[in-house]
């Protein structure tokens, strides 16, 4: 497929399509776990805006940089090249929901600050 060449614009469209989208979502699970469980992450400072100027672009650099490399050097097949770089976005946002979207340094009304609805097979 010449559109996802490789290095061309094509690739780079979905790098920030896909890398976007999943560090938006994390984004979103992040501030919902926070708000279930009442945590409340930076004092004075709203969770909303430590997220969005903390918490986004952290996401968006790690899902760019992620998909790109493992894009590029996961094969010549488009689709095992996508879901490779999907899965392997997938794992580094559950790292990063782990590491800071169930903080430990600040507690909240729920165990872990593991919100009620996150699934028990997922591990934080």
């Amino acid at each position: 497929m010449a559109f996802a060449a490789k290095g061309s614009k094509g690739e780079s469209f979905l790098a920030v399509v896909v890398g976007g989208g999943t560090a938006f979502g994390l984004v979103v699970v992040t501030s919902r776990a926070w708000k279930a469980c009442q945590v409340d992450v930076a004092g004075s400072v709203p969770n909303g805006l430590t997220l969005l100027f903390l918490g986004v672009p952290i996401a968006l650099i790690v899902n760019l940089v992620l998909f790109t490399v493992v894009f590029r050097y996961a094969g010549k097949a488009f689709l095992f090249s996508l879901i490779a770089a999907a899965i392997a976005i997938a794992i580094a946002d559950l790292a990063l929901f782990s590491w800071q979207g169930t903080p430990a340094a600040s507690p909240g009304t729920c165990p872990g600050n593991v919100p009620p609805w996150w699934p028990e097979w997922i591990p934080t």
